[in-house]
């Protein structure tokens, strides 16, 4: 018996092709020579219920004396093994007879296939056939079911371009943006201004003068005593703030006593030369400014504007008490100045970007909370697949006689390698985009053969299943129906899900899905592909959209691939 034929896997960019066409025409070209006949295999039905038993039965001749080894755990995916029963055995003369049994079953509806199991004589393998089995729906009786009318046709909103909503988004959180860093950059010129006022003497000056023309006319609505409180108020925080920066900087906030009490314990040390008369008429003026805002009385006509005079001549007489400031602290007062305008504008350039990062954060909280964790990470971060189906898709012909088929790329030629023997019957034509190891993969094949036989499509189905296996998939479940394209053309539709390798090590594995269309005529095998991430719910949908538009052109045009 020959040998089981070897499929040999090409590497090339981090992509594997697949080279499994060369093994299922293998399969179709040698058909049954492949079956060694010591070894058949039946079921006891084809046709069964969901979750109904068949009795798979393998039957072995060798010699009394070989060693016989069955196949063990679950090889008979997609269908489920539920009870594996003793072998017997009988013997006739230097032969004997082996008949192994296994209990199966498939809790899905379709169209399924077992596949060929190993059998070891004295470690030389030997295949049986691959069976189709068909699992039905249990029949539901409908007439003690009751029915319900059709509900009525709700009317839905038209959902706006995705586009529009997006810039809303946008927007939306440009005008967030501005609104704060247009508040902090306010804010901040404001305290500049603020650093950049008068100095003190002018300050005072100013103040003063301000202050004579409030008080230039009598407050309408107010007594005698309410405007002096408030005009002596005002006249003693002018003079204080002004000692508060020249002399004493807790002026404002001590005691008319206790501010006299340190300015003469500064003319003592020689820190200010303010005569003592001076310091006296401060004095009374602190005084009869204590007795007009908490004793509640007046003081005479004219003393007011009399001590306005004698508080600008206690400003300007502590100017010219004051030493000049040398070059050195002027220089230094200028070096704290620019100092502090650095550290406010790092302080509104970093406000500023954890400003806009908080905002941005709570944006996208508030988007994953409303609209979800994938909606966010696809729209917005980017997703390989969903910009593949977005793309510009490319509508093309590839191989002879040509299949036509929508694509988000082009796909590119590649070389399948066939044993010499094959290559002399065959002319193949493969394209493809991806591996097996990324997240979307399509090929399309076509072979020519020098016989006008058509291909065995179980053969085919076998040897894409055997392939995948070897390239690292496993577990593969498989489902097959016919299938007609909407030009008419009849083929076979094999679909199902496994796992797929994630990397060429095969040590990590994911989810997987695929759909396979296969089309025969005399001499002729074609072929579409489609595997991806059971996970990826756009590369299903390009998968979909894919298959629905696959075409055979029965001519052949002048421009052919």
């Amino acid at each position: 018996m020959n040998d089981k034929p070897k499929t040999t896997l090409i590497f090339g960019n981090l992509k594997t092709r697949f080279s499994y066409l060369g093994l299922f025409i293998l399969l179709v070209l040698s058909g049954s020579d492949l079956q060694a006949q010591q070894v058949k295999a039946a079921v006891d039905s084809t046709d069964i219920l969901i979750g109904e038993q068949i009795t798979y039965t393998v039957n072995v001749e060798a010699d009394s004396t070989d060693l016989v080894m069955f196949p063990e755990g679950q090889s008979f995916v997609p269908l489920e093994l539920i009870e594996t029963y003793k072998t017997d055995t009988s013997f006739a003369g230097a032969k004997m007879n082996l008949i192994k049994r296994y209990g199966l079953t498939q809790f899905d509806s379709g169209s399924y296939t077992i596949p060929r199991q190993v059998i070891s004589i004295n470690q030389q393998p030997f295949y049986t056939d691959s069976i189709r089995v068909e699992v039905n729906n249990v029949a539901i009786d409908t007439t003690k079911q009751g029915l319900y009318d059709i509900k009525e046709i709700v009317e839905v909103e038209r959902a706006t371009s995705k586009i529009w909503e997006y810039l809303l988004y946008f927007l939306i959180l440009a005008i967030v943006i501005g609104v704060f860093l247009f508040f902090i950059i306010r804010r901040n010129r404001k305290k500049a201004e603020a650093e950049r006022k008068l100095p003190p003497f002018e300050q005072a000056m100013v103040s003063l003068k301000a202050l004579d023309e409030e008080y230039k006319t009598p407050v309408r609505g107010l007594s005698d005593q309410e405007v002096s409180k408030a005009y002596y108020s005002k006249l003693t925080d002018i003079v204080r703030h002004y000692l508060d920066e020249e002399v004493y900087d807790r002026s404002m906030e001590s005691t008319s006593g206790e501010l006299i009490e340190r300015l003469l314990e500064e003319k003592q040390k020689g820190k200010i030369d303010l005569s003592k008369e001076t310091i006296l008429k401060l004095d009374q003026i602190l005084k009869r400014a204590d007795l007009t805002k908490f004793a509640r009385t007046a003081p005479g006509e004219g003393q007011a504007q009399a001590d306005r005079i004698v508080a600008e001549e206690i400003v300007k007489e502590t100017k010219e008490s004051i030493p000049e400031p040398t070059e050195e602290e002027l220089m230094r007062h200028a070096a704290y100045r620019e100092a502090l305008a650095k550290r406010r504008k790092r302080k509104l350039i970093l406000t500023g970007v954890l400003g806009v990062f908080a905002i941005l954060v709570i944006s996208t909280g508030i988007l994953i909370a409303t609209k979800g964790f994938d909606f966010v990470k696809d729209n917005f971060i980017g997703h390989p697949s969903k910009d593949l189906l977005e793309g510009d898709w490319v509508r093309s012909e590839y191989g002879y006689p040509p299949i036509i088929v929508s694509t988000p790329r082009v796909l590119e030629r590649t070389v399948v390698p066939l044993p010499d023997s094959i290559a002399m019957q065959v002319n193949m034509n493969s394209f493809a985009y991806g591996s097996l190891i990324d997240q979307f993969y399509v090929v399309v094949n076509n072979a020519r053969f020098n016989s006008k036989e058509e291909a065995n499509l179980d053969g085919a189905v076998q040897g894409m299943i055997s392939t995948l296996e070897a390239s690292g998939a496993k577990n593969l479940i498989v489902k097959t129906e016919k299938y007609t394209t909407p030009e008419g053309t009849e083929g076979l539709r094999v679909f199902g899900s496994g796992e797929f390798p994630q990397t060429l090590n095969k040590k990590n594995f994911d989810a997987g899905e695929y759909e396979l269309l296969l089309f025969t005529t005399p001499g002729v095998l074609q072929q579409v592909l489609v595997a991806w991430r059971e996970d990826d719910q756009y590369a299903a949908q390009m998968a979909q959209r894919i298959i629905n538009s696959v075409e055979l052109q029965k001519t052949v045009p002048t421009n052919v691939k």
